[in-house]
C-alpha cells in the first residue's frame, strides 16, 4: 500500500529550540519525510519506528542533556580557577586540581612559572601519619611532560591555561626532544664547559654548598626577596629532585605572621640562625629602625608634613615619625596594593598629627578626645584593606570643623563621591582621592581665635 506521512506538532515548537546538529538526518515538512520513507523502502533500509515527533524529542533530549553535562562541567572548572585566582591575590595558595592517583598540583605566588605536586604516603615506613613528598617542574619541558602523562583528565586543561608555555611545548611535541637534549647531552658540548683539570660535581658535592638540608619544623633565618633583611621562620616542608634526591626549595612559615604568608624559597635563602646569622639580622634591623624616622618622598610632598612637628597642634602628644612611618613598611616581596595601603596609612596619620589645635573637638567631653583618637590611630595601623581605612578617612573627615577648611573646599569636594556612595565603592585609588583633597583644603597654619566676652 502507500506509505503515509502526517505533519505533528512539535512540543518544541513553542519555543523554536531544534538542534540542527542532530536533526539533519530529520525532514522538516511531509513532502520531505515522504520521500523519505519511500527511498527507505525501496532501498530495503530499516524505516522508523513510531512517530517523528518522537524521535525528534529523543535526539533533542539526548542532546541537551550532553550540553548540561559539558556546561555544568565548564561552570565548575571556571569556578574553581575564579577562587584559586582570588586566592592567590589575598596570599593563601589553593591547589589547582587533583589527578585520579591522588596527587595534588600547585602553583605558589613565589614561583609562579613553577608547577610543584605534592603526593600524600598514607602508609609511611616506620609511622602511623602520613607523609607529603613534594615535588617541583620549573621548565616548560618538565610541565608538558606532566601534562602528557596525564592525558585526557580536566586538571590538564587546567594545567594548559595555568602554563601556555609549556602547552605549545605539548603542540609541537618539542618537550620530548629537550628532555632528551638534557639527558643525553653531546660529548663536544660536555668537553668545552669541563677543563681537563676540572672533574664534574656530584650530588653530594653539590649538597655541600648550601650545607646540611634543613628537616622540617626545623628554625631557620631567610633572606629577604630584596636581600637586605633575614626573617625568623620554620621549615614547613622540603622539595627534593627526583633523579639526585637533592632538596631544590623550602616551605618557610614566618613567625608571627600569617600561615597565608608561607612561601617557597631556594635553598641559598635559607642559613641556619646561629650567633653570627643573628647578629648579622640584629644590625640589618638597627639600621632599618633609624632609617624608619625617614618619610618616604612620597608622603614629604603633602601639605601636612610641613607640619608635622609645628606647635599648637590638636594632638596632645606630639607624634614620633617612627610610630607615623613604621605602618608605611610592608611584609617582604608585598604586593603593589599592599605597599600603597601603607603609603595611605602614613599619609592620613600625617594629616591627624598635623591637624590645628581648634579644628576638631580634642577636649575630654568632645567627639575627638584623646581616647577616641588614639582608638581611630589604632584601626588605621590594623586595616587590612580599602574598606577599614575609608571608614577612618570619611570618621576624620566629619569630625573636621567647616572653619578650618579652605573657601575652595566645596568645590574640590563636589568632585569626590558623597560619603555614603563612597563607603559602598571603597578602594585604594578613591581613598588617594579623599586624602589628596582633605590635605588640599585644611588650613594648618590657622590659629584657633579667642572668644572676647
Amino acid at each position: 500500500g502507500e506509505l503515509v506521512s502526517s505533519k505533528t506538532k512539535c512540543i518544541d515548537n513553542a519555543v523554536k529550540n531544534y538542534d540542527s546538529a542532530m536533526q539533519q538526518f530529520l525532514p522538516k515538512n511531509p513532502i520531505g519525510f515522504q520521500s523519505e520513507l519511500r527511498f527507505r523502502y525501496g532501498s530495503n533500509l530499516s524505516i522508523f519506528s513510531g512517530s517523528r515527533t518522537a524521535h525528534e524529542v529523543c535526539a533533542i533530549s539526548a542532546h541537551r542533556r550532553r550540553k548540561e553535562k559539558l556546561l555544568d562541567e565548564r561552570r565548575t572548572l571556571h569556578r574553581a580557577n575564579m577562587t584559586r585566582e582570588a586566592a592567590l591575590v589575598c596570599g593563601k595558595s589553593i591547589p589547582i586540581g587533583n589527578d585520579p592517583f591522588g596527587r595534588s598540583y600547585w602553583v605558589f605566588s613565589a614561583e609562579p612559572t613553577s608547577l610543584f605536586v605534592c603526593h600524600v604516603d598514607s602508609k609511611p615506613e616506620g609511622g602511623m601519619s602520613t607523609k607529603k613528598q613534594w615535588h617541583r617542574f620549573c621548565m616548560p619541558e618538565e610541565i608538558a611532560s606532566v601534562m602528557v602523562c596525564l592525558g585526557k583528565v580536566p586538571l590538564c586543561e587546567t594545567l594548559k591555561e595555568v602554563f601556555p608555555e609549556a602547552a605549545k611545548r605539548v603542540n609541537d611535541r618539542s618537550w620530548s626532544t629537550l628532555l632528551f637534549g638534557r639527558s643525553l647531552p653531546q660529548a663536544s658540548k660536555r668537553a668545552q664547559v669541563l677543563s681537563p683539570s676540572k672533574e664534574p660535581k656530584t650530588a653530594a658535592e653539590e649538597q655541600v654548598d648550601y650545607g646540611a638540608p634543613f628537616v622540617e619544623d626545623e628554625d631557620v633565618l631567610v633572606e629577604s626577596a630584596n636581600g637586605k633583611f633575614l626573617w625568623d621562620a620554620v621549615v614547613v616542608d622540603v622539595s627534593k629532585d627526583l633523579e639526585t634526591e637533592r632538596v631544590n626549595g623550602y616551605l618557610v612559615h614566618y613567625k608571627k605572621w600569617s600561615s597565608r604568608f608561607d612561601q617557597w624559597v631556594v635553598p641559598d635563602r635559607v642559613v641556619e640562625p646561629n650567633k653570627v646569622n643573628l647578629e648579622v639580622q640584629e644590625e640589618v634591623l638597627q639600621d632599618f629602625n633609624t632609617a624608619s624616622d625617614v618619610a618616604p618622598p612620597m608622603l614629604e610632598r603633602m601639605f601636612a608634613y610641613k607640619f608635622l612637628n609645628a606647635k599648637k597642634r590638636a594632638r596632645s602628644t606630639p607624634a614620633s615619625k617612627s610610630e607615623i612611618f613604621e605602618s608605611t613598611f610592608t611584609r617582604p616581596s608585598a604586593s603593589r596594593d599592599e605597599q600603597l595601603l601603607g603609603l595611605l596609612k602614613g599619609a592620613i596619620l600625617i594629616i591627624e598629627a598635623a591637624l590645628p589645635r581648634g579644628s576638631v573637638g580634642s577636649s575630654t567631653n568632645r567627639s575627638w578626645n584623646p581616647q577616641a583618637a588614639a582608638l581611630w590611630r589604632n584601626l588605621v595601623k590594623d586595616a587590612q584593606g580599602p574598606e577599614t581605612l575609608m571608614r577612618c578617612v570619611l570618621l576624620l573627615e566629619d569630625v573636621i570643623s567647616p572653619d578650618w577648611l579652605h573657601a575652595q573646599a566645596a568645590q574640590l569636594y563636589s568632585a569626590v563621591p558623597k560619603q555614603w556612595r563612597a563607603m559602598g565603592e571603597a578602594s585604594l585609588p578613591a581613598i588617594a582621592l579623599r586624602i589628596s583633597v582633605l590635605d588640599r583644603c585644611l588650613k594648618y597654619q590657622q590659629k584657633k581665635k579667642k572668644h572676647i566676652n
